[in-house]
C-alpha cells in the first residue's frame, strides 16, 4: 500500500506509518485569528505543533491565568475497559493527538510519553519516561500517535496515574518549557479519574502534594466541586459503558481532606519548572480557576520543607438520594502562594 495521502492535489508522504492512525484535516489556514487579552495569534509559516489543553486551544502561550491545564483532550489511554479507564496490572495503550496549525509540513516529530503517580505538580523529577515515538504531521492536520511501549499501571495507585505527552521537532520547533503546559504548546497533561459508585457509597483517593521549590513554602489545597450544565467530554467518551440517562448533578458530594503522616519524601529540583512558576507569581491577584465560585470548597494549608512531597488523602460520599446516571465533578488544586501549580480532576458517575 502506498504510504501517501492526497491534499490539494499533492501527495503527502507519511513515512512513520505506525502513527498515521486517525489523521484528521482541520483546515488550519482557515482558522480565524484568536484574541487572548493583549496577545493576538498570528499565522505560522513553519510547523506549529500543539497538544491542546482544551478543545478550543490553538497554541497561544502562556495560557491565561486560571486555565485548567491538566485536562488535555489530546492525551488518553485505552484498556480492556475502554477509553480513559486504565486497568492496573495489565497492558494499557497511551495515545497523543498531535496538531499542526502551521503552514509547513512537520517531519520527524518526536513524541515523548510520561507517567507519574497522581500528583498536584508534575516535573521531570517525579515523572517516568514511558516511551518515545516519531510521526509526520501535514500542515493543517492532526495525527494520533501511539506510544510504542505498553503502560502497566501499578496496583498501589489503582491504575490512576497521571499522563504527560510532549511533541516537538528538535531545532526547528523545540520544547520551551518541558512538562509545563501553561507555557509550552508542545506539552499536554491528563490528570483525570473516573469513578463509578452507587448512591450513599464512600470513596477515598490519594494524590501527591509537592513543594517544587528548594526552600520552605506554605502550600494550600482546595477541593472544589463544580456544577456544570453539560456532561464532561471524558465521561461522554465512556458513555457506552455507563447508564443511558447521564445528567449533571446539582448537589455536592461531601468531602474530607487530610495529609497522611509518615509519608514525607523529597524530590529532585526542577530549575526550569520553578523559573516558570516564579514568572507567573508576579501577577498581583491570586489565580482563580475556570468554574470556581467558592461553593462547597474544602481548604487546607500546610508548611512544606524544601522539595518535600507528602500524600494528600481525599475522602467523600455520594448523597443517599443520588439517582443512577447522575454525574459529579470536582477538582483537587494545589497553590503555592498565588499560583496554581497543578491539579487533579475527578468524575463520579452513579451506577446501579
Amino acid at each position: 500500500m502506498e504510504n501517501t495521502i492526497a491534499a490539494k492535489g499533492q501527495k503527502i508522504d507519511l513515512t512513520f506509518k505506525d502513527n498515521i492512525g486517525d489523521v484528521k484535516r482541520f483546515h488550519a489556514p482557515q482558522i480565524p485569528p484568536l484574541n487572548f487579552g493583549k496577545q493576538r495569534e498570528t499565522r505560522h509559516y513553519t510547523p506549529w505543533l500543539v497538544i491542546r489543553d482544551n478543545y478550543g486551544d490553538f497554541g497561544a502561550r502562556p495560557l491565561a491565568p486560571g486555565t485548567v491545564f491538566w485536562e488535555s483532550p489530546d492525551v488518553w489511554v485505552e484498556s480492556s475497559a475502554g477509553i480513559n479507564q486504565p486497568i492496573p496490572g495489565e497492558n494499557n495503550t497511551v495515545y497523543a493527538r498531535i496538531n499542526n496549525y502551521g503552514f509547513q509540513f512537520a517531519t520527524a516529530v518526536q513524541v515523548k510519553f510520561w507517567w507519574a503517580d497522581p500528583a498536584l505538580a508534575i516535573t521531570e523529577a517525579n515523572a517516568h519516561l514511558l516511551g518515545v515515538a516519531y510521526a509526520n504531521v501535514p500542515s493543517g492536520w492532526s495525527v494520533n500517535v501511539k506510544c510504542p511501549n505498553p503502560w502497566v499501571p501499578i496496583v498501589v495507585n489503582n491504575g490512576h496515574e497521571c499522563l504527560v505527552a510532549e511533541a516537538f521537532i528538535p531545532g526547528s520547533d523545540p520544547l520551551t518549557a518541558p512538562m509545563y503546559p501553561v507555557d509550552d504548546r508542545h506539552v499536554g497533561q491528563k490528570n483525570e479519574q473516573l469513578i463509578l459508585l452507587k448512591k450513599g457509597m464512600h470513596f477515598s483517593l490519594n494524590v501527591k502534594a509537592i513543594n517544587i521549590f528548594n526552600e520552605a513554602k506554605e502550600l494550600r489545597f482546595d477541593i472544589q466541586p463544580l456544577r456544570v450544565q453539560n456532561i464532561h467530554p471524558l465521561v461522554q467518551m465512556r458513555a457506552a459503558n455507563l447508564p443511558a440517562n447521564l445528567t449533571p448533578a446539582h448537589a455536592d458530594l461531601s468531602f474530607g481532606l487530610s495529609i497522611l503522616e509518615g509519608t514525607a519524601k523529597f524530590i529532585t529540583e526542577s530549575v526550569k519548572f520553578v523559573e516558570k512558576l516564579l514568572a507567573r507569581a508576579l501577577h498581583e491577584a491570586e489565580e482563580q480557576l475556570e468554574g470556581e465560585d467558592g461553593h462547597g470548597r474544602v481548604t487546607q494549608k500546610a508548611a512544606f520543607g524544601p522539595l518535600e512531597s507528602r500524600t494528600l488523602a481525599i475522602t467523600g460520599k455520594v448523597p443517599d438520594n443520588a439517582e443512577v446516571g447522575q454525574t459529579f465533578l470536582f477538582r483537587i488544586v494545589q497553590r503555592i502562594g498565588k499560583v496554581v501549580t497543578g491539579g487533579y480532576t475527578v468524575h463520579v458517575v452513579v451506577v446501579d
